[in-house]
């Protein structure tokens, strides 16, 4: 394996790491990111002439004892690591009144909390109010949503669901759970639950590793992000779980639902689809407890989730009904003690058990594809903070997550029982049995050691916020992604009827159609390794320094520097290779109050090594392959055995990773370069608004290489058989393809009265276009096809310029609280969220095969081989638009407190109250037109719409109620306990 010389890279990378071991005083730790919250600001007196040696003290139910800090020179103070939740804040000086405040802080974020000190008294107490709220004070573009206001609003619960509220981020992503960010791949963003990655090793989605009642906090940063994160080209989604306290605490819920509580679409009307089930067999329940074992000394946490779900539901495409059923159990176990005054441990176990049945993808369209898979999933972490002074600060963590499935595919070895897919009907369709192999179990596991300590450093020019830190992070992948049970899978469409739809034999299953030579067919052998093993390692420093120049200019200055490495099974060579990414901002305060702050950021992000990217040249989840074309008579059904018989397919192609995909000696992951700039200011006393203007250019992707000068390999198999000669497949950094990015972010927050509330946010992207799409349903980190045999690629055809597929133009989030006390009877709190998703992007493509003009290209060339089929395009990438839509959800919360603390309660959810219908996707399924002018490379300029175009033929093509939960107006309950 090759290493790094001493180059720039490297010398950063010491460089930071000696400031690091400088700044910790020796003491190793370990901490990711910020879990926590910070106090911080300044202390004048009555003629603005700052106050040295004031003592600030905290004090909250969030935290154990209290937590002081004393001004520097300049009039400054911080206090770092505190809990998120409602602090006291008492300011004391000999000579001066005692000042008191309280400050709500934040997951992640930072409040400000200015004083004037008057000359009094020393017993004389004043309460102030001069909090900065967060999104003032930082530069970053962040936005907060506390567990709390989650309970009282007709939304999701989940990290994801929660998140989708916020802007700069839509849910408009290949796969569900992602989220696209800023116009980042929707696979390149980082979950963090209690500062642990959990991550999809594949494809980027959060795991189930949290339980909805215990999450705290979640916050969502999109921009501006300090350098103290890492691994992403996207954001981060930062939660937290409640922690206990010195009081006890807790809740039973349990949540209902019955299907036929949720409208029907007209496609499941059209195809006289019926919604049942029980309520017992949907239901979810919930139960919290924490409070203390010693007061201010040692709390816990504990919770558990058992949730049933069961429903009659319909495949796309074909409109026929299939049970789904998941059962899923959860428990958390969670201590926080302080060792001393000012150094806090804290420990937390999950464990997420599910057992589930259903279609193997969301695009399956056959009953014969549905699977029983289990999925083991749990996480532990370890964390420590501590004070170790007034000006130094230290944290650490270790954390291991484990996911698996098992029991994923089919069982039997009869090829008639291999897999389908079509790609020319309505978009990719899976059909006929179950993809993957039952016997052949996945692992996606990932190890974390973190550590940073910050310095508190006043100077004649200001005072500096120092924190530097470093992470070792491990992600790991085990199988070899079998395929199928049986060895093969085809592409192969399946006959239907006048109106498109799916043609039935008699004993009601998909007839596969072989013909020759259209439509294609191309069967696909498959060679997996069992147990191949790839261990991914990203070794990060970091210093960022937060510099408070005076009371008008602050700047944030941080440098990143990672370096990456594989363990590739086999003796195959893994890849070396690193990156160092600056982050800066600067914000100006006219004047110097903090309540409106000018801000500007550039930064750049240095993007996950994908777990399937960079084992391209493993056989980890990557079998070797073989493409056949079908050459034999034409047929139907899956009883013509010519179709089934592997004589009768030509090889045209081969991908054997281990022996001839390469990587360069330079590859590194894509990177996003970011310009930001904010402005924002406080509506009275009330609330705050901020305007954000967001630049990305993200580039350098990693892209696959097939041409002449690559070369070929002859491959042999284990057993030491022949396959042939192949093209080499070369991966390495393109400079040609790109993604640009400009949008606007609205953030807004007021408090009419004490009793209601106000937030929103709104997102336009200006523009969001590019020519290369890095990801596609089920396919995260895809490369294209503008670098393989580019003789016969051209751009207009394979990888035209246009809007991405996560391209929205408006998005608007406005959400609001009202609560009602109506004394002794109890309290009704009223919640309701405006959701608008303008309509999305959408391209006229088709797949097809090489022409005869192409392949001639390459013979004459000399090429050993070619492209088995391609998607190529009619028109501009994103030339067309679906429809937007807007939709209105209610909840009623209804609590009586009957006895101290215990409160029992119920609410009501109606989502999409007004049952909006509209079709906001279709089938989008084109032919090429045989009879239209072709091009110089033989392929047709026109096309024909299918028989369905511009029909809704899935239900997801209607709005969903809530995002990845398809069905129309929903109504939900729940009711419980509170104490």
């Amino acid at each position: 394996m090759k290493r790094l010389s001493a180059s720039p890279l490297t010398q950063a990378i010491v460089g930071c790491l000696s400031l690091t071991l400088a700044l910790s005083v020796g003491t190793q730790a370990w901490a990711q990111g910020r879990q926590t919250g910070t106090l911080r600001g300044s202390a004048h007196d009555s003629s603005d002439a700052v106050l040295p040696g004031v003592t600030v003290t905290v004090v909250s139910q969030a935290m154990q004892g209290t937590r002081s800090a004393v001004t520097d020179t300049n009039g400054n103070y911080e206090l770092l690591g505190l809990a998120n939740g409602e602090y006291l804040a008492t300011f004391k000086l000999d000579g001066f009144t005692t000042l008191e405040t309280t400050a709500t802080i934040p997951l992640g974020g930072t409040v400000e909390t200015n004083v004037s000190m008057q000359v009094g008294r020393v017993a004389e107490t004043v309460q102030v109010t001069a909090v900065i709220p967060s999104p003032l004070s930082s530069t970053e573009g962040s936005a907060n949503v506390t567990g709390e206001h989650v309970s009282l609003l007709p939304v999701g619960r989940s990290p994801f669901r929660i998140a989708e509220l916020t802007p700069s981020l839509t849910a408009n992503t290949p796969n569900n759970g992602q989220l696209a960010i800023n116009g980042a791949f929707a696979y390149d963003n980082v979950f963090l639950i209690d500062g642990v990655d959990v991550n999809d090793n594949i494809f980027g989605d959060a795991d189930n590793l949290f339980i909805e009642d215990a999450i705290e906090e979640v916050q969502v940063l999109t921009s501006g992000i300090s350098a103290e994160y890492g691994r992403f080209s996207g954001g981060v989604v930062n939660v937290v779980t409640k922690s206990g306290g010195n009081q006890f605490s807790g809740g039973f819920r349990a949540n209902l639902y019955k299907p036929d509580w949720t409208a029907r679409t007209p496609f499941e009307i059209e195809n006289d689809n019926d919604r049942s089930g029980d309520i017992a067999d949907n239901a979810t329940y919930e139960t919290t407890l924490g409070g203390p074992v010693v007061m201010d000394r040692l709390w816990f946490f504990y919770a558990n989730r058992r949730a049933r779900r069961s429903a009659d539901e319909t495949l796309p495409e074909s409109g026929l009904p299939f049970v789904s059923r998941e059962e899923n159990d959860r428990n958390q176990i969670k201590f926080t003690g302080t060792l001393t005054p000012g150094h806090r441990l804290e420990g937390s176990y999950l464990r997420n058990s599910t057992s589930s049945a259903g279609p193997t993808f969301p695009f399956s369209r056959d009953p014969a594809t549905l699977i029983e898979p289990t999925v083991p999933n749990d996480l532990w972490v370890a964390t420590y903070r501590g004070a170790v002074s007034s000006s130094l600060f230290i944290e650490g963590q270790v954390s291991r997550k484990k996911w698996g499935r098992r029991n994923v595919g089919g069982t039997s070895t009869n090829i008639v029982d291999s897999p389908f897919i079509s790609v020319t009907q309505g978009g990719t369709g899976h059909y006929n049995a179950p993809f993957f192999d039952a016997s052949d179990p996945e692992d996606r596991n990932n190890r974390q050691f973190t550590g940073s300590a910050t310095y508190f450093l006043p100077t004649s020019t200001g005072t500096h916020s120092i924190k530097s830190g470093f992470e070792h992070f491990q992600s790991t992948r085990i199988g070899g992604n079998s395929q199928s049970a049986t060895g093969f899978y085809f592409i192969t469409p399946y006959a239907e009827n006048a109106d498109g739809s799916p043609q039935l034999d008699g004993n009601g299953r998909f007839m596969p159609v072989f013909g020759n030579p259209a439509p294609f067919n191309l069967l696909l052998t498959t060679l997996p390794v069992l147990d191949a093993r790839l261990d991914i390692n990203t070794l990060s420093f970091y210093v960022n320094d937060s510099w408070a120049v005076n009371d008008n200019v602050s700047l944030n200055l941080g440098i990143r520097a990672e370096r990456v490495t594989s363990d590739a099974p086999g003796g195959v060579p893994g890849f070396d290779a690193g990156t160092v990414v600056p982050r800066m901002a600067v914000a100006f305060d006219p004047w110097g109050d903090g309540r409106y702050t000018l801000q500007a950021t550039y930064s750049h992000y240095s993007g996950k090594y994908s777990d399937s990217q960079f084992a391209a040249n493993t056989n980890v989840g990557i079998a070797d392959e073989l493409t056949a074309v079908y050459v034999g008579p034409d047929g139907q059904g899956l009883d013509f055995a010519p179709g089934f018989d592997p004589d009768n397919y030509f090889t045209v192609a081969g991908d054997f990773p281990a022996q001839n995909v390469f990587f360069d000696d330079n590859l590194r992951s894509p990177s996003t370069k970011e310009f930001t700039a904010s402005v924002g200011g406080a509506l009275g006393d009330r609330g705050y608004a901020k305007l954000t203007y967001i630049n990305r250019r993200a580039g350098n992707f990693v892209e696959d290489f097939v041409t002449l000068d690559g070369g070929s390999t002859d491959v042999t198999g284990s057993d030491g058989v022949e396959f042939g000669t192949f093209s080499n497949v070369n991966f390495r950094n393109a400079d040609a393809l790109y993604r640009n990015y400009d949008g606007l972010e609205f953030l807004g927050h007021y408090q009419v009265a004490s009793n209601f509330l106000v937030d929103g946010s709104y997102t336009a992207q200006l523009r969001n276009e590019g020519n290369f799409e890095g990801e596609a349903r089920n396919m995260p980190a895809v490369s294209s096809a503008a670098f393989d045999y580019p003789e016969i690629t051209p751009e207009n055809r394979y990888f035209p310029t246009g809007r991405l597929d996560d391209f929205q133009r408006h998005k608007i989030r406005v959400w609001s609280i009202y609560n009602l006390d109506i004394g002794e009877a109890g309290r009704v709190d009223i919640g309701g969220v405006w959701r608008y998703n303008s309509g999305l992007a959408y391209s006229i493509t088709t797949v097809l095969e090489p022409t005869v003009e192409q392949s001639a290209t390459l013979a004459t060339l000399g090429y050993v081989d070619g492209p088995a089929d391609r998607t190529v395009f009619f028109g501009d990438r994103g030339s067309e638009t679906f429809d937007g839509y807007g939709l209105f959800d209610l909840s009623v919360n209804y609590s009586i407190p009957v006895w101290e603390s215990l409160s029992p309660w119920i609410k009501f959810d109606l989502f999409n109250a007004f049952n909006n219908d509209t079709r906001i996707r279709w089938n989008t399924a084109v032919s090429a037109d045989p009879s239209s002018p072709v091009d110089e490379f033989g392929i047709p300029t026109g096309y024909i719409e299918g028989s369905r175009f511009g029909q809704a033929t899935s239900v997801d093509h209607f709005p969903q109620y809530l995002p990845n939960v398809d069905g129309l107006r929903t109504f939900l309950t729940s009711f419980g306990l509170r104490w």
